[in-house]
């Protein structure tokens, strides 16, 4: 089958070429690879649209499934594609299959790849034996589940094992010297990557095999287990038995080796370039030229086995260099000379102490002693799976890996095995019922997610749409898989590269056109990329293909719109003393401080770090001042897309990026605020640190068991009792030998033979709440219990009314809901709440701060680059490029890899010494390797997020000795950096710090080197892009303590003033501002007195009111309506029609609550028939039945008055027509000046929404006649008052009807039930 185009693209078409193509081609597997900003969710729904309202070749909306990576972007496509088909049916009003679309809408599979996994299992549940009534677990009952489970689990193999077994010497080396936390922690990680896997035992076992076969085991577990656990395996270890392939390892390592040593061979080949240069170190040639010959001696045995390699790196030696004597030589040369040879010096030694301190057969030693050890790991993971399924099982439980799991056991058919995946019946029915299967972020996907979706598509021809981006892959941690992605973008041929049929595995689309930036930000984004984005490291080339293509067609800016480099020097200063930051003083790029501060075992380091912080957030704080026209400047202007012009940039226009949020976060949104910036981040951590929330836990343990000092201190010490440091003081000193709570009894009981002071009447009534609240956990819901103390001691109020009470407040309801989210689950009381929260504490975890802030805040945000994924903004600051990558993962104890399997370290229990082993070695490079990959992609979704002005930050230690290091690539010719130095980098900054010193517009950075560009050596890059670099110095910072950067001495009595409430002198700049703002009014002061949407009642009550109010300025007319007693009737009206609550319903029923029966029952009775009493009856039942009518208003229906309407020439007209509508809704616009008599001269041009409802709307030969039914009292009134009364009513009905319906209403009448009369207007 060969890839066909639907249709020509229309003339005079948006689209380009490239998303024609993507929205039109199709008959094989389409991948498109849609970079940032290039409208890949508009050209998924235009292709979804066009597919469903083709001409030629419709297809049903349910026949097409759509899978989005979130529940919110699913719900965003479905509301797109529904707004399309309205459009659509707009042009073709009469297509039946436009409609149809529409009408199948609710059943469309346009969902999340979970969701459409819950709906296979949810109707194939019977072919997997599970319950039917499932539901999925709850995260936290989850967690519960596990430790609980582990737990048992771990002291059943400690009671059936001996100390010598394996499982011991497995626990000794991988658990901690306290608890068994570590071994739990390594069986659920491993647990859970395994479930990445389409068969996660098969992965598990064959990893484990890959160190040797599993040791015969007759003390491990009972003979029965064993027997279990040794037939279970079976099918997995067919190879276990056969030599250990090292190759496996020692290949990835070469890999990472050649790296290396080309870097060494760079180093000196710079070293020879200075010594052979005028004044340069000419005697160190020789020993150069040596150490050269050296390191590509190593570079070609890295082609031989490993063996070989390990010879060869025994004989390393480096020479001692020869003298430099005499003046002639230049002594800064001959320092830079020895400086960058001790450089590969130390890379090479530290390569051989690392990888060949060993011999290989010492390497091959300790992985046949690990064997054993990983295949009990193992045996324990695949035991406690099967556990954890059955209490889940028990419990009618699933989790998101079930879905997947259960959902491709479903799909595979029962001869099925890993690699060969075959269809089942359910599958089949999904390939017959999905004409096409469409992916977004296609590059998010794990394996299992890929084997369900290769099940329900098919093959040939293939009938797959896959849609997404690899440059923005950063999701690894959730296991998901760029390798996919990948591998079909290297298979599939491009739409613009002939084929033919036999070698078309599928198509692909490159989508390169940004349409969300502007240029400046397009080609900063290309010159970085192009030089840092390669195979080797970056796992993709960032090729023609990969480039961005400006499209946005932005109109031109007044505004600076270059990208800015803002970098903070901290080596001027004298004020740094740590290596927190990137530099060249240790370019191996290994782990000097591989968390950077983010570990905290260094305070000096953790000082450095938040001081870093604070600088980058008040020099953002200049730049916003400066970006919203601070000072005398120009506001920086933005485009708006709905007006189609400029505009001055606001606070919720600018984000700021962080690769994390957890540390910098509070730091500069109080440097924001200090500076008048509002600011919001949301943070992930924090809640549990939280003053109210710390009071609130400590409160809810108490009530668990008062016999706990400290939370006991804490409450009573909070707000909720009011103690002070001496009151408690006072308890403790009574008696030191026992518990506090104690202590706080005794007291109260001292206190009951003597006069009460205060402290003990709080105590006691302190005493009192607790047992009321202890008895209410033990009867009662926990989330209740929150809520009853919240009103029951004021504390949720009081704690609104502290500085940000907002934000208080919200973490008060977040507990109260996280307790309703909690007992949801299968949980149950206050002791395991409390436990799952010091668990998660223990563990790191939090809950983060509750959120408190709407979307449309005009505020500055701060989040992670992970957050901002999917979003874009006007200016985008990212901060931290000088902040280290977290290595953190790298260092553990056990290292794990898709395709290098486990690593662990080697452990010698008796000394207690361990030290990596060849896989671990293997995989920690692999990993760092794909660390870097994703980091790369992590800076390309932080910098594509800009629409129109771009900001990056960092802050080092010494910017000269970087920019030394930096300049050593001004003399490369190619493009790409070289990968040894992309490989070895350790923050942003050592990517783009490399790549910006080859920009002309990097003058700046040169000058400070000392070097000009017209050197003969010097390479600059020629490129369009616009770049700003500014280097700020500390000192002007660290003044900022307030607004505009100036030293402010705080005026302490103006202060005092201000909290006393007395006059203060406004003088100065900002006089003139205030009193302007103060003394503001609203140029239309009357318009808010009116509303712009109101009813007709309302009108009608409004008329009625002015009629009066009329009348009364009569003494004539006011005595008359007095004496006739009309002022309150026609005041009634006012009242509210509503239904009352069910307390005041017991009272006798109002008149409009029994105008409201006879309307309902007038609404509901069946006119097929001229009505009897009978028929009336039956209508009343029937309401009393469904409960739409209560008894008592059944009793005030007067059957008699409604019959003689229906008597009535009217009456009977409607029964003989055969178009009558009752309760006929509509809204219609008014000039306002019609709607209220005294109207501001402002809103003359003004509309009023009208709304009402009209009781009875028929049509007979004569037209259409219109009914209003009425049952207030009327007894006494004359036809001609009547009409007056309800004349600008039913005229505004009629008006609304005939303006609407474009027909005339050819009569309108009143029917009174007081009195049963009718009334012709």
């Amino acid at each position: 089958m060969v890839i066909q185009q639907q249709e020509p693209k229309p003339l005079g078409s948006t689209w380009t070429d490239d998303q024609w193509d993507a929205i039109t081609l199709k008959g094989q597997n389409m991948l498109v690879a849609a970079a940032a900003g290039s409208g890949k969710t508009a050209v998924l729904v235009e292709r979804i649209i066009r597919r469903i309202s083709n001409e030629w070749e419709p297809i049903d909306v349910d026949r097409l499934l759509v899978a989005t990576f979130t529940k919110a972007a699913a719900s965003e496509m479905k509301h797109r594609i529904r707004e399309a088909l309205e459009k659509e049916l707009m042009k073709q009003p009469h297509s039946q299959h436009l409609r149809k679309q529409l009408a199948l809408m609710g059943k469309a599979s346009i969902t999340t790849l979970h969701s459409f996994c819950l709906e296979v299992v949810q109707r194939y549940f019977s072919l997997i034996k599970l319950d039917p009534g499932f539901r999925i677990a709850n995260e936290t009952e989850a967690d519960l589940l596990r430790q609980d489970l582990l737990g048992e689990m771990l002291e059943e193999y400690y009671a059936a094992s001996d100390e010598n077994s394996a499982f011991w010497r497995l626990v000794d080396s991988f658990s901690g010297e306290r608890n068994d936390s570590a071994i739990m922690q390594l069986i659920q990680k491993l647990y859970d990557v395994s479930r990445s896997h389409p068969w996660p035992e098969h992965w598990l076992r064959g990893t484990a095999s890959m160190f040797g076969p599993p040791e015969r085991r007759t003390d491990q577990v009972a003979v029965e287990e064993e027997r279990t656990v040794v037939e279970e395996a079976l099918p997995y270890v067919a190879a276990a038995s056969a030599a250990v392939d090292y190759s496996l390892w020692e290949q990835s390592l070469v890999r990472d080796l050649s790296l290396e040593l080309e870097g060494a061979a760079d180093l000196l080949g710079q070293a020879m370039n200075i010594a052979e240069s005028p004044g340069g170190p000419s005697p160190y040639i020789e020993n150069l030229r040596d150490d050269i010959e050296l390191v590509h001696n190593l570079l070609e045995t890295t082609t031989y086995p490993w063996s070989v390699l390990y010879r060869g790196f025994q004989t390393v030696e480096f020479g001692k260099l020869k003298a430099c004597k005499g003046d002639d030589f230049d002594k800064g040369l001959q320092e830079e000379v020895k400086e960058l040879r001790n450089k590969a010096k130390e890379q090479i030694n530290k390569l051989k102490d690392e990888l060949f301190g060993r011999t290989p057969e010492q390497f091959h030693q300790e992985i046949a002693q690990m064997a054993p050890l990983l295949h009990v790991l193992v045996d324990l993971i695949v035991d406690f799976g099967h556990r954890y399924q059955s209490a889940k099982a028990a419990k009618g439980l699933i989790d998101f890996a079930d879905l997947e799991h259960y959902c491709l056991q479903i799909l595979s058919a029962p001869g099925s095995m890993p690699g060969e995946l075959y269809p089942s019946e359910a599958a089949q029915s999904y390939r017959k019922q999905f004409a096409e299967v469409l992916l977004d972020e296609y590059q998010d996907t794990n394996r299992v997610q890929e084997a369900i979706v290769e099940l329900i598509s098919t093959s040939k021809p293939g009938n797959r749409f896959m849609v997404g981006d690899v440059k923005q892959s950063i999701y690894r941690f959730r296991l998901a898989e760029p390798g996919l992605f990948l591998e079909k973008y290297k298979a599939y041929r491009s739409n613009k590269e002939a084929f033919t049929d036999h070698e078309l595995n599928g198509g692909r689309i490159d989508l390169a056109r940004n349409f969300r930036s502007r240029i400046q930000v397009v080609d900063a984004v290309n010159f970085i990329f192009k030089q840092m984005m390669n195979e080797t490291v970056g796992e993709i080339a960032y090729d023609e293909r990969a480039e961005l293509v400006y499209g946005a067609g932005y109109p031109p800016s007044a505004s600076d719109c270059s990208v800015e480099m803002l970098l903070i020097d901290r080596g001027k200063d004298g004020t740094d003393k740590s290596e927190a930051f990137s530099d060249e003083s240790d370019e191996t790029g290994e782990d000097l401080n591989a968390d950077g501060a983010e570990n905290g075992v260094d305070p000096a380091l953790e000082a450095e770090e938040l001081e870093t912080a604070q600088l980058e957030a008040r020099t953002i704080a200049l730049q916003i001042r400066g970006l919203l026209g601070s000072g005398g400047q120009e506001s920086f202007q933005v485009f708006d897309k709905r007006s189609g012009g400029d505009r001055p940039v606001t606070y919720r226009d600018i984000v700021i990026l962080l690769r994390a949020t957890q540390a910098w976060s509070p730091i500069l949104i109080d440097e924001l605020k200090k500076q008048g910036i509002p600011a919001y981040a949301e943070l992930s951590t924090g809640y549990f640190s939280a003053t109210e929330v710390e009071t609130m836990l400590s409160l809810l343990k108490v009530i668990d068991n008062p016999y706990q000092d400290v939370p006991l201190a804490a409450v009573l010490r909070s707000p909720m009792v009011g103690l002070t440091a001496e009151d408690l003081a006072q308890i403790r000193v009574a008696d030191k030998s026992v518990a506090f709570y104690e202590s706080v009894l005794r007291k109260v009981q001292q206190s009951a033979t003597t006069q009460k002071d205060e402290l003990s009447m709080k105590l006691e009534q302190f005493l009192v709440q607790l047992e009321q609240w202890r008895n209410d956990a033990r009867q009662g819901s926990l989330a209740d219990l929150i809520w009853h103390i919240f009103r029951q001691t004021g504390y949720y109020d009081f704690a609104g009314g502290l500085p940000g009470g907002m934000q208080r407040q919200a973490n008060l309801r977040a507990l109260y809901d996280r307790a309703r989210q909690y007992e949801s689950t299968s949980l149950r009381g206050l002791f395991r709440f409390l436990r799952f929260i010091e668990r998660m504490k223990e563990s790191g975890g939090d809950l983060g701060t509750a959120r408190a802030l709407g979307e449309q805040e005009d505020v500055v945000r701060i989040m992670s680059i992970h957050k901002s994924k999917g979003l874009e903004f006007p200016v985008v600051f990212v901060a931290g490029m000088a902040k280290m990558f977290n290595q953190r993962d790298l260092n553990e104890a056990f290292l794990l890899h898709k395709e290098l399997g486990f690593g662990p370290r080697f452990v010698d229990t008796t000394l207690r010494v361990s030290y990596p082993t060849l896989p671990s070695l293997a995989i920690k490079k692999r990993l760092k390797l794909e660390l870097l990959a994703e980091e790369m992609r992590v800076l390309y979704v932080a910098l594509t997020r800009a629409r129109e002005k771009l900001y990056l930050l960092g802050t080092v230690k010494s910017l000269d000795k970087l920019l030394k290091g930096w300049g050593r690539h001004l003399s490369r010719d190619a493009w790409y950096l070289p990968d040894f130095e992309l490989a070895k980098a350790k923050s942003y900054l050592d990517w783009v710090g490399p790549a910006l010193l080859r920009h002309p517009d990097a003058t700046l950075w040169r000058e400070r080197l000392g070097i000009s560009e017209s050197s003969s050596h010097v390479r600059l890059l020629r490129d369009p892009s616009q770049w700003k670099l500014t280097v700020i110095t500390p000192d002007r910072l660290q003044t900022m303590d307030v607004l505009d950067g100036e030293i402010v001495v705080p005026d302490h009595e103006r202060f005092m003033k201000i909290q006393q409430r007395e006059a203060v002198d406004t003088s100065g700049k900002w006089r003139a501002a205030l009193e302007k703002r103060l003394s503001w009014e609203y140029e239309f002061p009357d318009a808010p007195k009116h509303f712009a949407k109101t009813t007709v009642s309302e009108m009608k009550r409004l008329s009625e009111l002015n009629r009066i109010a009329d009348e009364l300025e009569s003494p004539v007319h006011a005595e008359t309506l007095f004496n006739q007693g009309t002022v309150p009737m026609v005041s009634q009206p006012g009242a509210s029609i509503w239904r009352r609550p069910k307390f005041m319903e017991e009272k006798k029923l109002t008149a409009a609550e029994k105008g409201t029966v006879v309307h309902a029952v007038m609404q509901n009775m069946s006119l097929a028939d001229m009505p009897t009493e009978a028929s009336i009856q039956t209508t009343l039942e029937e309401m009393l039945n469904k409960q739409t009518m209560t008894q008592e208003q059944r009793d005030v229906v007067d059957i008699p008055v409604i019959l003689k309407f229906f008597e009535t020439s009217v009456g009977k007209r409607m029964i003989e027509s055969r178009n009558v509508q009752r309760e006929v809704p509509f809204s219609y616009g008014l000039p306002a000046d019609e709607v209220y008599a005294e109207s501001d001269p402002s809103t003359l041009g003004e509309t009023v929404l009208i709304q009402g409802v009209i009781d009875c709307l028929f049509e007979d030969e004569l037209g259409l006649v219109l009914v209003d039914y009425k049952t207030d009292a009327v007894r006494g009134s004359t036809d001609s008052e009547l009409q007056t009364r309800y004349e600008k009513q039913i005229t505004l009905y009629a008006r609304a009807v005939e303006h609407i319906w474009k027909r005339p209403v050819q009569g309108k009448f009143l029917y009174f039930f007081d009195g049963a009369k009718l009334v012709e207007m």
